[in-house]
């Protein structure tokens, strides 16, 4: 399979996914890129940053071609993520490497800030898993389901 294709904000929208979605084709679509990064060898799997769409985006009934339905928020949220995580358009790391980053760049404050747009921000996964990430190892088998 060919790199996967992420934009910022979804590193942390990866590493917190519960299986809940915009749609059923969003959700089986999600999951199966989950299933691929949780998998025994998913910390190796290469993952391409874009300023667009991206593999998590293709199925979202939100998606206008190469954007979003709430581009502005997205590009709010992208751009935040973009700044904490040091990630830039055309980089490529792996799924492993992106935890580490998010490990040791996106403190609970910057995580408040950076996804204050994000209507699954009061659902308290996100800072759940967070919390917990800061507490263990990257490569603890609870990231690596």
């Amino acid at each position: 399979m060919s790199n996967i294709a992420f934009r910022p904000h979804h590193f942390l929208c990866a590493l917190c996914f519960q299986g809940k979605g915009y749609s059923p084709k969003f959700i089986e679509n999600f999951t199966a890129i989950m299933q691929q990064l949780n998998a025994a060898e998913g910390d190796a799997v290469q993952i391409e940053v874009v300023a667009e769409t991206d593999s998590i985006c293709h199925p979202c009934p939100h998606r206008r071609e190469k954007k979003c339905t709430s581009q502005d928020k997205i590009l709010q949220l992208d751009q935040a993520h973009a700044a904490i995580l040091k990630l830039r358009s055309g980089d490529i790391l792996t799924w492993g490497e992106a935890k580490q980053r998010i490990k040791q760049f996106m403190a609970i404050e910057h995580f408040h800030k950076a996804c204050e747009p994000c209507e699954w921000k009061k659902l308290g996964i996100c800072e759940m898993t967070l919390v917990s990430l800061q507490n263990t190892s990257v490569h603890d088998k609870k990231f690596n389901k």
